[in-house]
């Protein structure tokens, strides 16, 4: 285990032994270690966002998990960036960051414009369960998923994402 995730339980030395067991072979071990950790919430954030860097695929969905449960927009960011994730852990991300609601979608839309293929996949299935979920977003979501079904996304989807952003913080102000 790296320092940093040393570091970031070091609130509680019991986040790093639950944070190990996140990948062990034995399933009610790894249930109670999530458990554990959604129990505990918000101190727990920054270890499990670590976590899902891990090397071990099932550490990461497991962590992806946790914060689910949790729901702290602090998570975000980490989550975001597990919409890169090449396994089934991209799919339990954005399961997580449907739960955040509309306190994900500025990062996934920063994401987008930054590089919009890397997150093609995760990020349109989180804004399209977004927007079919709360109309306020609807209007301002649809013309970033148009984009990145399209067949010139990577240069529709930077300028609509940038355009989503503004009209978010319009609303917002």
């Amino acid at each position: 285990m790296s320092d940093a995730l040393n570091q970031a339980g070091s609130g509680d030395p019991r986040i790093s032994e639950w944070i190990s067991q996140l990948d062990s072979t034995d399933s009610e071990l790894r249930q109670a270690a999530r458990k554990s950790l959604t129990k505990l919430g918000k101190p727990a954030v920054p270890a499990l966002a670590e976590a899902l860097g891990d090397a071990s695929e099932m550490r990461r969905w497991e962590a992806a998990k946790s914060l689910e449960a949790i729901c702290d927009p602090a998570a975000v960011p980490a989550l975001v960036e597990a919409l890169t994730d090449d396994t089934s852990v991209k799919w339990v991300a954005g399961d997580a960051l449907i739960a955040l609601d509309e306190k994900a979608v500025p990062e996934i839309l920063h994401a987008l414009i930054k590089d919009p293929a890397e997150f093609r996949d995760g990020a349109c299935f989180v804004l399209h369960h977004l927007a079919s979920d709360n109309e306020d977003l609807r209007d301002i979501l649809t013309p970033v998923i148009q984009a990145m079904k399209s067949l010139d996304s990577s240069m529709t989807v930077p300028i609509q994402a940038l355009d989503a952003l503004s009209k978010i913080s319009a609303v917002d102000s």
